[in-house]
């Protein structure tokens, strides 16, 4: 099974058996990929960084890389979901354990960001709510360390 270390932030890839290993790394460089053609992407869209770079947003380009994202993350989801199913109770766990404290955090971070958005002359855009996110993942991935995986003395 599954070693998650670095403070419940990450799987260690050398402790997964050889099936589950390749899974594992489809899926990351699937949902890696996808998140590329996805930065690419929000050049299209207003953000905290601003208005839209790119003004050609219906071109043919952004149709084909618009598909690879939503291809991407489908194939990504299948391999995770195949690793899931070899994996133990502790890493299901993990799983809804730092996805739920994500959404947390967007909601929570994402209320803070919405309400000084009112206040302040920056707009903010996905790039904001992520991080909300991503805060959120963070603190939930330390939580479930603390919690299941340390040893306390």
């Amino acid at each position: 099974m599954a070693k998650i270390t670095h403070k419940g932030s990450w799987i260690q890839i050398s402790s997964l058996k050889k099936e589950d290993k390749k899974n594992y790394l489809i899926s990351l460089s699937m949902f890696m990929l996808g998140a590329l053609f996805w930065g690419i992407h929000l050049t299209t869209v207003d953000g905290i960084f601003g208005p839209a770079i790119e003004e050609s947003s219906t071109s043919l380009f952004y149709t084909i890389l618009r598909i690879l994202i939503v291809l991407c993350w489908a194939i990504g989801a299948l391999y995770i979901i195949k690793f899931l199913k070899t994996q133990d109770e502790l890493m299901h766990r993990y799983f809804y354990y730092v996805g739920s404290w994500g959404g947390i955090g967007f909601l929570v971070f994402g209320m803070f960001i919405s309400i000084i958005d009112a206040y302040i002359s920056i707009t903010f855009g996905f790039y904001s709510y992520f991080l909300a996110y991503a805060l959120g993942t963070l603190i939930g991935s330390y939580m479930f360390d603390k919690k299941y995986l340390r040893d306390e003395e």
